[in-house]
């Protein structure tokens, strides 16, 4: 799953948009994992909480955190990873630069063998048993999952 997380200020993002940025984020990786490994939260801080570089944010400045835990990056995945990371400043840019707002990001990787969902080992991205939970929209056992 990856866990990502928006840190803004109080309403600086509306609803509907924590709603499309939540489904646009979900629909890219969606497309390699069941969309129901993607959680997503937007923190909001009270004005006076929020500091980048050592002034009030006051609205203006969006810091975006995504801790990879179902798919790692390795070290010959460096063109990937650019390619994610382009488009998802390309997304931050779209809506954020009109408002006149700045933005930061970063994404970490967890150990996959340290995860879980309802206490199950999740199956490996590509397996059969992986697209039996997209289907189902949930964990559920599988298979092979106590050899791993």
């Amino acid at each position: 799953m990856p866990l990502l997380q928006f840190y803004t200020n109080v309403n600086q993002l509306t609803q509907a948009e924590k709603e499309e940025l939540a489904k646009t984020l979900t629909d890219r990786y969606a497309t390699r994992m069941p969309a129901f490994f993607v959680d997503i939260v937007f923190n909001e801080l009270p004005h006076g909480s929020f500091f980048a570089g050592g002034k009030p944010a006051d609205g203006k400045f969006v810091r975006f955190t995504a801790d990879h835990i179902a798919i790692n990056w390795g070290k010959d995945d460096d063109q990937r990873a650019k390619s994610y990371l382009e488009w998802l400043g390309g997304v931050f840019k779209e809506r954020f630069e009109p408002k006149g707002w700045t933005w930061e990001f970063h994404v970490t990787a967890s150990n996959v063998n340290w995860w879980r969902i309802q206490s199950l080992i999740p199956p490996p991205v590509g397996s059969e048993a992986l697209k039996t939970w997209v289907e189902a929209g949930k964990a559920i056992p599988w298979e092979g999952m106590d050899k791993l």
